[in-house]
């Protein structure tokens, strides 16, 4: 029994039968690390998979490959380009998609929906607007999924635009992600469904044990309080330098403040130089970096504050939320969905303007200063994210959606054309071309049957013989028609050549008649 039955848009709803295919593409998948966004896409097939036969298409192969592979979830490897300038909002993007449509990747992602024959296509994401434009294209339903907010620039209403025409359903993780989609057009199509997590696979059990063996690896003894930075990837939008900053005065104010760095750094340099704060005072001691860890549930146990200092404008802040989940208080700057995420769990006294360390030190002094508050304010954290982020809002939230979609099975084009004026008929795989008007209307078509495609798809598939005015029989008629002309012409030829013999005989025969006479 599925856990969201359809209750139907026309017949092709019905899961009665079978589960409808849906292809779900992630545009990165990190061997290294998981992201944000390949987490929450993770975390939404697991939940999809009692509705739909989901097959994962990613890039390359990497961890999350691996992760869906072991939920039973068929993966795909194709290599899709990204399109960074839509996300950033940049005047030049429109240019860049049309650059990108150029590659032989766009060509090659036709014939995979082709191939394919999903019943609705998702794309992860606002960097990944590709196979949303091919699977629309092919009349494909597309939900896309906005784990980013874009840029605000002169720009960015023409990204909201490109994703207002090809996609039939949006799901935002935040309204700070659907702020800029907020238009006329995009309103009946956007959902918010804030991410979720599965408590039991956390094993909350564990957490006392995974403190203890963590802080021990790491020297850090049960009187001194650890203070944590997580980021999948390090670079200078993730304020790690504002961390190190509020660390180094928060080390020289309390004795016992320990500090925990996670990530994996994108920009050596940049990270070397946050580390150059601690390096400056001497305290390079109170410092801990590890560079990666899958398992959540062995790292935050062992701290006791998160600080989420990111300096750009977040979708929503799962590194956040997760410091919640764990029971611990959680300092932030106001980034976007942050922002939101402090309102929403009554964190709001724990939210700091963007790039104000000073705010950010105040409210971890005044923790690290009162235990009791220290404690309390985690206890309250981990109640309040279940009651409002829990997987229970999670699955009714997805469950309204997935009840009110539309799911056709596929259907290719039968008479497509492109920018030119050749129609073809895709039959087997093939497009064959019509050799003339005449042909198409006389195999009983109709000219508004015949769809617009692009001409990357027309380039894409192989062509196969013209339909009619070129065929084996009209070439065997014409080249008999041409035989018997000639022959006519031959037989016409001859009679003539006897005829002009016989005229030049009779002129020879008169002249010598004519020379006797004289001679006479």
């Amino acid at each position: 029994m599925s856990a969201y039955p359809f209750e139907g848009r026309g017949t092709a709803c019905r899961l009665k039968q079978s589960k409808p295919k849906m292809l779900l593409f992630s545009h990165i998948c990190s061997p290294k690390y998981v992201t944000g966004a390949e987490k929450l896409l993770l975390f939404m097939v697991r939940e999809l998979v009692p509705t739909f036969t989901c097959v994962l298409v990613v890039p390359n192969e990497g961890i999350i490959a691996e992760q869906a592979r072991g939920l039973g979830v068929a993966v795909i490897v194709q290599e899709i380009p990204l399109l960074v300038s839509l996300y950033l909002a940049l005047p030049h993007m429109m240019n860049e998609l049309e650059e990108k449509k150029r590659e032989k990747a766009w060509r090659e992602l036709f014939v995979f929906l082709h191939r394919q024959k999903p019943d609705i296509v998702l794309t992860n994401t606002v960097v990944h607007p590709l196979p949303a434009i091919a699977a629309k294209t092919l009349e494909i339903p597309v939900i896309w999924t906005i784990m980013e907010t874009i840029r605000e620039t002169p720009h960015t209403h023409e990204a909201a635009a490109l994703i207002e025409q090809y996609a039939d359903y949006v799901v935002g993780i935040s309204e700070s992600t659907a702020a800029p989609l907020r238009t006329p057009g995009l309103l009946p199509k956007t959902t918010i469904i804030p991410p979720s997590w599965d408590h039991a696979a956390l094993s909350p059990v564990s957490w006392p044990v995974n403190r203890m063996n963590r802080r021990r690896q790491f020297g850090i003894s049960d009187g001194q309080r650890l203070i944590g930075y997580i980021s999948s990837s390090i670079f200078e939008a993730k304020g790690l330098q504002h961390f190190m900053e509020m660390a180094v005065d928060i080390a020289e104010r309390h004795p016992h403040a320990m500090f925990l760095i996670v990530g994996n750094p994108v920009d050596t340099g940049y990270f070397e130089r946050c580390l150059d704060h601690a390096r400056g005072r001497n305290l390079m001691e109170r410092f801990r970096w590890l560079r990666f860890e899958e398992q959540i549930e062995t790292i935050y146990p062992a701290m006791d504050i998160v600080v989420v200092p990111s300096l750009t404008v977040e979708g929503f802040g799962m590194t956040a939320l997760e410091g919640m989940v764990f029971g611990k208080p959680v300092v932030v700057y106001g980034s976007g969905g942050l922002a939101e995420l402090g309102e929403a769990t009554g964190n709001a006294d724990y939210v700091v303007p963007t790039g104000d360390v000073d705010g950010l030190f105040s409210r971890v002094n005044a923790l690290l200063g009162d235990e009791r508050t220290l404690q309390a304010v985690g206890e309250r954290n981990a109640a309040t994210a279940i009651q409002v982020f829990g997987i229970a809002a999670y699955r009714e939230k997805l469950r309204m959606f997935v009840s009110g979609l539309a799911i056709r099975s596929y259907s290719p084009p039968r008479l497509v054309r492109g920018t030119g004026m050749t129609v073809y008929a895709l039959q087997d795989g093939e497009l064959r071309p019509f050799g003339s008007e005449g042909s198409f209307l006389h195999a009983g078509h109709r000219f508004e049957d015949v769809r617009l495609v692009p001409d990357e798809f027309i380039a894409s598939l192989p062509q196969g013989p013209p339909i009619g005015g070129d065929n084996a029989l009209s070439r065997r008629s014409t080249s008999k028609r041409r035989r018997s002309r000639r022959k006519r012409l031959t037989r016409g030829a001859g009679r003539g050549m006897v005829q002009r013999r016989h005229r030049q005989q009779e002129r020879r025969r008169s002249r010598r008649k004519r020379r006797m006479t004289r001679s006479g």
